[in-house]
């Protein structure tokens, strides 16, 4: 119960998540946007560090973690393109797709769900897109592109599931850490290539913040909850977050 009750708080910030990051991208530049947000995970990340502590991890830990990290800022940076320039009662369902590849990545290496499990797993993903795929705000087509970013997105997002789950055994606030700091690097170095603004008012920090903060909370529940459950169970659970998104 207690890897359920986290994988759905997992899906409730990155759902508040990923509804605000785009939205203030509409008043915002992405960059500035992306890189604040990133940059309080990271001091989040190592105050946690501070207050649980934890042996130093391995170089495999370490690699696992380092992937999440560019896995997720991958996600971020398309999903917050796609829904700038089309419909997010579109793209949130399509992302809710991603919770495919964590799962067939924890069958694979040996997770074994119960039957209603395994009857259950293929229900949710479905009902997760047909809960969110709904008109949202009036607009009823996406451009290729966008549907293009989307999917990409989503596989993007399964890629840090599966990561971030392997990086967390026994090592969860190392894998936040090392997974933040990846994240950071890598929305950088795509900040600095495409040239995007970063300059944000002082008066817009506190509200531009807030996404990092929610999905770094959802972050650390689901890196405790894979410790607790099924990563192919939880891992659906986290996304969930599409309906919270499009609601």
């Amino acid at each position: 119960m207690t890897a359920v009750l986290l994988s759905l708080l997992t899906a409730l910030c990155y759902g508040l998540a990923n509804y605000l990051g785009p939205l203030l991208t509409r008043r915002h530049p992405l960059g500035g946007i992306l890189l604040t947000g990133q940059v309080v995970g990271v001091v989040g990340a190592g105050l946690l560090l501070l207050v649980r502590g934890g042996a130093f991890p391995d170089g495999r830990h370490l690699l696992f973690g380092a992937a999440a990290g560019v896995c997720n800022g991958a996600a971020l940076a398309m999903l917050y393109t796609a829904a700038a320039a089309g419909p997010i009662s579109i793209v949130a369902p399509i992302g809710a797709t991603g919770s495919v590849l964590p799962v067939a990545v924890a069958i694979a290496t040996g997770e074994r769900p119960s039957l209603l499990q395994l009857v259950g797993i293929p229900l949710a993903v479905v009902g997760v897109v047909l809960a969110a795929a709904r008109r949202g705000d009036g607009r009823t087509h996406a451009a290729p592109r966008t549907i293009v970013l989307a999917v990409l997105s989503a596989v993007a997002f399964g890629g840090f599931l599966a990561f971030f789950g392997a990086a967390s055994a026994d090592h969860t606030s190392w894998a936040v850490l090392t997974s933040r700091v990846t994240l950071v690097v890598c929305t950088a170095g795509v900040v600095l290539v495409q040239r995007f603004p970063v300059a944000l008012p002082a008066r817009s920090l506190p509200a531009v913040a807030l996404p990092g903060l929610l999905l770094l909370t959802g972050t650390v529940a689901y890196g405790i909850a894979t410790t607790q459950g099924l990563v192919s169970v939880v891992a659906v659970l986290a996304t969930l977050a599409p309906v919270v998104t499009v609601g």
